[in-house]
């Protein structure tokens, strides 16, 4: 078989033609298993990481399938029949947990997929795409056999042919002299060197605290005895010191704990107990090159101490990486020991090429209020809608903070008037696109308020993100009086009616429609690991007829009551007021009320509203 063949293989095995397998022999891309990997045992999450790494560790990736059987023919396996796998054995999270614990650095895009064939039972497959060779080798705990992790020994498993071998010590170490990470012709000298190399054995190499990178020895040499002053003791190190991210790394194992020394220029090191550093490389191995060190960046050094982050820190702020400075964040699920990352939300008045989407309806609305979310998702190439989603967040739309804050709106002003159904909007709606929207009408059919919700998936959006958005638009104030029969004078949007709108359509945005997202049977909001910055962008703005002449069109204060914003220089000409800001989902209802006021005030001032403050809003 040639490359193509685990091409063809992968389609086939996506699309659940489980027989386009039969025939086919065990090569360097395809390892077929007729059992399970038991995880509970010891052997199995040790076996489970050797086979990926070992696929991992070559130019092409592979495939993992299990439920065929073989037979042996001329010496070779060749895949024979099905022997499907009863369904509850099977738990493909708890796959992707070993692969993402044991193989290090963090791989990329691994997808543990199961194939549903009859009666509960099918097929599992594990694809293991081709991995960024700055990220190559891939080393795993060195097996033990027992159900203790080895904590200072590993291995490196290489796929040769149908089956898989180990590197030998002074073989890892040849390559890490090589410079795998810049040998342009690294696959061949690989396997020249599991040729060439003779079986005798070097001694295990000795490693110096900083040592391995020029002109930070001092510095981490004495960072560790202000630790071990501090009651800290880091034990031995276990790797040199080398270029990572923003700065520099070293491991270190110490009796029952493992420990990173990390440090940024300017900054003192910070030593970091293994675990955090694990959930680091976990949160950010989404990123395009894999190099999650550089686009979280480091826990935050002092300017002039050493600092220490242990394994019952909560919250552990990061910076340095290219996505800005953010903080890992303990969960509440599994014992506290997950972990994910949120960016600072440092506020923006820069536009997006995103912006605009979903604007061009003709007649203009006379107000149009929105949140529109980008979601970078690391999955999102692979993800779509699927019915059964499809069918759980039509339940709830009509529940949602947004369809609220539209009946809500009429009910301030003096009359409850329910909305309409929600109907496929206009934006589209197919596997990768979703569009959904209600109204409220005057008693002449005159169209008076619409919401609507959009969300479209990549490629469609464009980029590599999920971007979705929640508004509302007031159609026409004369036709939304006539609606509310007895309307108040001013039907204006006040203040307090934004920033209910914003915390509305924030919640429906990014915690209602990404659940209409499906990866391979799993909700791919949950647990977010992000390929770039998620952000929310936050609008309102009053619209005009495109043929209006200057001087005529609408302006903002037409349409939203600015008294309680005070003053600016550009008041009588802005016609919108808008802002950014990066933030993930997941905020529970208090941080998000918080977090819009606080943007909120930013947004004001980068108009020109100098006197807002907090007590504003």
């Amino acid at each position: 078989m040639t490359d193509s063949g685990l091409e063809r293989a992968r389609r086939a095995l996506h699309r659940g033609d489980l027989e386009a397998l039969l025939g086919e022999r065990e090569c360097a891309w395809l390892d077929v298993k007729s059992g399970i990997y038991p995880l509970s045992q010891p052997k199995g999450p040790e076996e489970l990481a050797k086979d990926v790494a070992a696929f991992a560790n070559t130019p092409h990736g592979g495939l993992v399938v299990v439920g065929y059987t073989t037979r042996k023919e001329h010496g070779e396996e060749i895949v024979d029949a099905l022997s499907l796998l009863p369904r509850k054995l099977v738990d493909c999270g708890q796959h992707l947990q070993v692969i993402a614990t044991r193989v290090l650095p963090a791989l990329r895009e691994v997808t543990v997929e199961w194939i549903d064939r009859e009666n509960d039972l099918g097929v599992l497959f594990i694809d293991i795409p081709a991995q960024p060779r700055s990220s190559q080798l891939f080393a795993v705990p060195a097996p033990t056999g027992t159900g203790e992790v080895s904590k200072s020994a590993v291995g490196v498993p290489v796929r040769r042919g149908d089956g898989t071998t180990w590197l030998r010590p002074h073989e890892v170490q040849h390559f890490i002299g090589l410079g795998w990470a810049n040998a342009g012709d690294g696959a061949d000298r690989l396997a020249a060197a599991l040729a060439a190399i003779q079986a005798s054995r070097e001694e295990e190499p000795q490693y110096t605290v900083g040592g391995g990178v020029p002109g930070w020895s001092g510095l981490f040499q004495q960072a560790v005895a202000d630790l071990a002053e501090l009651g800290v003791i880091l034990g031995e190190p276990i790797s040199e010191a080398s270029a990572a991210g923003p700065g520099v790394v070293q491991h270190f194992q110490a009796p029952g704990q493992g420990w990173v020394l990390c440090a940024q220029p300017r900054c003192w090191p910070v030593a970091v107990v293994d675990e955090i550093w694990q959930a680091v490389v976990e949160q950010g191995s989404g990123a395009p090159d894999g190099d999650a060190a550089g686009a979280l960046g480091f826990p935050t050094g002092d300017s002039a101490a050493v600092r220490v982050v242990e394994r019952d820190a909560t919250v552990v702020p990061l910076s340095g990486g290219s996505w800005g400075s953010g903080r890992l964040r303990r969960g509440l699920t599994s014992g506290g020991r997950d972990w994910r990352w949120e960016p600072d939300p440092v506020v923006s008045t820069e536009v997006s090429a995103v912006t605009r989407s979903w604007t061009g309806s003709p007649p203009a609305p006379q107000l149009r209020a929105r949140v529109l979310a980008v979601l970078p998702f690391a999955d999102a190439g692979t993800a779509k809608i699927i019915p059964d989603r499809l069918e759980q967040v039509l339940a709830a739309l009509p529940l949602s903070p947004l369809a609220g804050f539209a009946t809500m709106l009429s009910c301030w002003r003096g009359r409850e008037i329910p909305a309409g159904s929600w109907i496929p909007g206009a934006n589209g709606n197919a596997s990768d696109r979703f569009s959904r929207a209600c109204a409220i009408a005057a008693p002449d059919g005159e169209l008076a308020l619409s919401a609507e919700v959009m969300m479209v998936l990549p490629p469609a959006s464009r980029t590599s993100a999920v971007i979705t958005c929640a508004e509302l638009r007031v159609e026409n104030f004369e036709a939304w009086a006539r609606a509310l029969r007895d309307p108040v004078p001013d039907l204006r949007w006040s203040a307090d009616d934004m920033v209910e709108f914003f915390v509305a359509a924030w919640d429906t945005a990014t915690e209602l429609l990404p659940h209409l997202i499906d990866n391979a049977g799993h909700d791919i909001a949950m647990p977010g690991r992000w390929a770039g910055v998620p952000y929310v962008e936050l609008s309102v703005g009053a619209e005009s007829r495109h043929d209006i002449q200057a001087g005529e069109q609408r302006v903002l204060a037409d349409v939203l009551d600015l008294e309680r914003f005070g003053p600016s220089d550009r008041r009588d000409q802005l016609t919108e007021l808008f802002v950014s800001v990066p933030s993930v989902p997941g905020l529970d209802a208090d941080a998000r009320r918080s977090l819009v006021r606080d943007v909120l005030v930013e947004m004001a001032h980068r108009y020109g509203f100098m006197e807002v403050r907090a007590s504003t809003f």
